[in-house]
């Protein structure tokens, strides 16, 4: 049975959390979406159910400063609060009769550069992490022919507006703040503190985050099964790559290694 629940992160700000506890569940996993998204994303949501057949308690949440549920404008949004929210989170869960550790992570464009960033922080509290299509740096971010075609533009206006491709007809909203604050963050930097093992998709031909810069991450990783996903793009979701992405999980988090 799957519950909703609203938590307060350090700025008071709602943050709204589906939690599923299956019967004799003896597993955690934490599941968070990318910039700009909702914690019922085809990726999150077919994750968690993978997730949850297979003995998880699962927790998925809406980031504050985003489309979904939990408080905020989405334009105020930056991959820092995007961090906070997800340590928010954890710390809540710390200190529920349920929660054990280590735990399992799985995060999708700015959600996996987050749980990338804390499993470097506290390798010790993480078994396994999943990665689609994760932001490396705000550095690579803002090189990509997409941010280099409108980043003068965002800069002179202080924000910028587009349509959802996860949610058509939704208009989304980001002030510049979110380059500047980008430029604080890459994984690159300590790459070596992963020390779990890691299941990292991405799409072949992803035009937000280009696989050339995804593979600088994967040649650093450790333990990590590196999936390249064709006739896809960034969200990874449509049925054929769910229907790839659904095994590719079942197997990853039922091997032993």
């Amino acid at each position: 049975m799957i519950n909703k629940i609203i938590i307060k992160n350090r700025y008071n700000l709602n943050i709204v959390i589906l939690i599923n506890k299956p019967k004799d569940a003896k597993s955690l996993v934490f599941l968070m979406h990318g910039f700009g998204s909702y914690k019922e994303h085809p990726l999150i949501d077919l994750s968690e159910k993978i997730f949850s057949d297979n003995g998880f308690i699962t927790i998925r949440f809406d980031a504050t400063k985003s489309i979904g549920e939990s408080e905020g404008e989405m334009k105020d949004g930056t991959l820092t609060s995007y961090c906070e929210d997800l340590e928010d989170v954890l710390i809540w869960a710390s200190k529920q009769d349920w929660y054990r550790e280590p735990f399992c992570l799985v995060g999708h464009s700015a959600g996996g550069y987050c749980v990338a960033n804390y499993t470097i922080k506290n390798q010790e509290k993480v078994k396994k992490i999943i990665l689609f299509s994760p932001l490396i740096s705000g550095k690579l971010h803002n090189e990509t022919d997409m941010i280099k075609s409108i980043i003068n533009d965002w800069k002179e206006k202080g924000i910028r507006e587009w349509e959802s491709s996860s949610s058509p007809g939704v208009i989304k909203q980001s002030k510049y703040d979110f380059v500047e604050d980008s430029l604080n963050h890459d994984l690159l930097k300590d790459t070596e503190k992963i020390t779990c093992p890691v299941l990292f998709i991405s799409s072949k031909d992803d035009n937000i985050i280009p696989i050339k810069h995804q593979k600088l991450l994967v040649e650093k990783i450790k333990k990590v099964s590196f999936i390249e996903i064709e006739k896809s793009d960034h969200n990874l979701s449509e049925e054929s790559t769910l229907i790839k992405i659904r095994n590719l999980i079942n197997d990853f988090i039922r091997s032993s290694r």
